[in-house]
């Protein structure tokens, strides 16, 4: 964008350093000019100003760890959210600006043997990407943002899958540390659709607590 030519606005009784102070305000307001035009759009705003933004859009939950792009994606899904919010949709929004996966929802008339009246359960499809101990809470307060206010969350099961394209050999290996709760691991699985071999390494430290987490 090319810059605004100068034009003083100051008499010809100016002193220099009037002269001067003003070509400094003048090229200083530019900028600001530029970036102001750019501040409301989540992918051409200036990351440092992102935070901003955030507060501007009413972001729920934010996160200086998250990376450039995940915080632009969080901000350009607020509005939508917002506007969904309590719907299963509103969930969906939630959880994709952080993560590409899918996301299953059973409320409890459509499963009344395990849950009760006015609880649901989230299940999360993880491919080819891993969660740790600092993504487990983040899926957890952008659910409980996004829900409505009458439905309350039962469980969030994790089903990780990751696909190696290897036909002769495949190693499996995850290591877990997770020092907040509460959560429960109810089973892991290692599986290969190879008739050669499969190699797993596990490691987990997990403290459990009332709210269970289960996975896969």
């Amino acid at each position: 964008m090319s810059q605004p030519e100068f034009v003083s606005k100051l008499p010809p009784s100016a002193s220099s350093l009037e002269r001067v102070m003003e070509q400094i305000f003048f090229e200083e307001i530019a900028l600001i000019e530029r970036d102001i035009k750019d501040f409301l759009d989540p992918y051409k705003c200036r990351p440092d100003l992102l935070p901003y933004l955030a507060w501007e859009m009413s972001v729920d939950d934010w996160n200086e760890d998250w990376d450039e792009q995940t915080k632009r994606d969080v901000i350009a899904a607020a509005i939508e959210i917002h506007i969904y919010k309590g719907t299963r949709y509103a969930l969906d929004k939630s959880i994709e600006s952080i993560r590409k996966d899918g996301l299953t929802i059973t409320e409890w008339f459509e499963d009344k043997v395990k849950l009760r009246p006015g609880f649901f359960r989230v299940t999360l499809q993880a491919c080819n990407s891993d969660i740790d101990e600092n993504m487990v809470p983040q899926i957890f307060k952008a659910v409980n943002n996004a829900k409505n206010t009458r439905s309350h969350l039962e469980s969030i099961s994790i089903i990780s899958q990751v696909n190696n394209p290897v036909k002769n050999s495949v190693l499996s290996r995850m290591g877990m540390i997770i020092r907040s709760g509460p959560w429960r691991t109810e089973n892991i699985t290692s599986s290969v659709n190879s008739n050669n071999v499969c190699f797993m390494r596990l490691g987990m430290i997990i403290r459990s607590g009332a709210l269970p987490l289960e996975i896969t």
